[in-house]
């Protein structure tokens, strides 16, 4: 990315991509209304319990969704899994604001997009589509050594 940008976090509060440098950042760039990018939530909740948060902060951004929608859609996505699957997704997220910065920048290609950065804020690596847990901790494990 090399450059910082602005989301919105589900208590309404302005984050900065920035704010997470100093850890590997797994970001992701999903919709709530997204087939793959709900079958990434599955791989994502692998990492969060695979690895340390002291090591890796992981993000998932909806780019479909604007901050100047409903946030409400968000909050139900993230309870559906936790009532459905018993899956808690215990990482940051956030929507896009509400010109769309986040989606026309670094996801205009489809969702799921997934960016690995390093400690820095630099892409590591990047992949448009559904990304499985052995490609993503393949990355990582790189990335941490």
């Amino acid at each position: 990315m090399g450059e910082d940008f602005v989301f919105i976090d589900l208590d309404g509060n302005e984050r900065h991509l920035s704010d997470f440098y100093g850890k590997v950042i797994v970001l992701d760039l999903m919709g709530v209304n997204c087939q793959p990018c709900f079958y990434e939530m599955f791989e994502l909740k692998k990492i969060s319990e695979n690895y340390s948060s002291e090591d890796v902060t992981m993000i998932s951004i909806d780019v479909w969704v604007t901050y100047g929608e409903n946030m409400a859609l968000l909050k139900e996505y993230k309870q559906f899994f936790n009532q459905e699957y018993d899956i808690d997704l215990d990482w940051t997220f956030g929507l896009d604001d509400e010109s769309g910065t986040i989606f026309y920048k670094y996801s205009n290609e489809g969702v799921p997009t997934m960016y690995i950065l390093d400690k820095n804020g630099n892409i590591y690596y990047s992949n448009v589509g559904y990304t499985d847990y052995s490609s993503l901790t393949k990355k990582l494990d790189e990335l941490i050594r």
